[in-house]
């Protein structure tokens, strides 16, 4: 989880509860539609990552793992 921000994983823990902190990656992270959807605009609008239409798919949201990938692929893409 070293390539996940910390402001990401504080934000995930608390938009999860009543659910327990994420402390597994590979831990589904149970978000449902709405959820995901404030978790793309809190991506763009707070850590300035942009999400494209074709980025938003099940299982690049499904855990912390698949989403820190994501993250990684879009940071190696723009450098």
């Amino acid at each position: 989880m070293d390539h996940i921000p910390p402001k990401l994983k504080e934000y995930l823990d608390t938009a999860r509860a009543p659910l327990p902190p994420v402390s597994d990656p590979d831990e589904p992270l149970q978000i449902d539609s709405l959820g995901l959807i404030r978790l793309v605009a809190f991506l763009e609008s707070d850590l300035g990552i942009r999400i494209e239409d074709e980025e938003l798919l099940a299982e690049n949201f499904a855990t912390l793992r698949s989403l820190g990938d994501l993250l990684e692929k879009k940071k190696a893409s723009a450098t």
